[in-house]
């Protein structure tokens, strides 16, 4: 029988124990500030924006939510990541993503403006903290090997080039893990995804990854988004371990931003 994950139960642990590291650096005068900056109106942008300041609120820290029209030159938000920058109040940023319209294809360019010291969401290459939904899989993994007594050794990243897997992969490997890269256009892919002891799937198309493409007793980690890669109902008879959609990795990428956050505001004012 396969362990379903509950990210939300270990994302309220997480918490708990950031709770009393800002409790600490209240007391000695600095609350972490975190500044996202929202552009249009997109219904799962915003739900997600919603979720990051309950989280926040839950630990002590501030979130300031900077919403703007989808219409938006990219100079002007330029500007505003430039103001931010310089206001020692703010210790983190980030920009939600994907961006609307014709601002999509500057989002380098937009991105790279932020700070690298305030850069939480570990988007820029130079960003000392690692991007939170990779780091949420990673810390999943760990626990995952933990409750199962396993030691993998492969792992396979579907969406290996994204936003998500590349970070991912980077570090999976630094662990020392050997990491096979696809993508959705992978020839063979179900050849790949049954060779591999973990499987985490990153690429956001619904259902595509099914009982017959994975190992026997393998650990699933999915980060498709909103409904998930995996076909939860036929992959979970054959695995050990699995995350659901939702209530899977997502609370669990909440709770890391937060400690990227609060460890900014550590680096920056205090020293704890």
């Amino acid at each position: 029988m396969a362990i379903i994950f509950d990210g939300r139960a270990y994302a309220a642990q997480k918490e708990s124990l950031l709770k009393l590291r800002v409790e600490k650096l209240k007391e000695k005068g600095k609350t972490p500030r975190l500044a996202s900056i929202l552009v249009g109106d997109n219904p799962a942008s915003r739900l997600y924006v919603d979720l990051k300041k309950k989280a926040a609120e839950q630990i002590g820290v501030e979130l300031d939510v900077y919403s703007l029209s989808h219409n938006k030159k990219t100079d002007e938000i330029l500007k505003l990541i430039g103001r931010l920058n310089e206001d020692q109040e703010v210790d983190g940023m980030m920009i939600q993503l994907p961006l609307p319209g014709g601002l999509a294809k500057d989002k380098g360019r937009i991105i790279s403006t932020i700070d690298n010291r305030k850069d939480v969401d570990g988007l820029r290459p130079d960003s000392p903290f690692l991007h939170p939904t990779s780091k949420a899989v990673v810390e999943i993994l760990d626990r995952a090997k933990l409750m199962l007594g396993k030691k993998p050794r492969t792992v396979c990243v579907t969406g290996a080039t994204g936003m998500v897997g590349r970070p991912l992969v980077t570090e999976l490997k630094k662990k020392g893990y050997r990491v096979i890269e696809c993508s959705s256009a992978t020839k063979n892919l179900d050849e790949k995804t049954r060779e591999a002891d973990v499987l985490v799937s990153a690429i956001g198309k619904a259902n595509l990854l099914k009982g017959d493409m994975v190992k026997d007793g393998a650990i699933v980690i999915d980060v498709g988004s909103p409904k998930g890669d995996v076909e939860l109902a036929g992959v979970v008879k054959k695995v050990s371990f699995i995350t659901p959609v939702p209530g899977g990795v997502g609370p669990v990428t909440i709770a890391c931003l937060l400690e990227n956050l609060v460890e900014a505001c550590q680096e920056k004012k205090v020293d704890i």
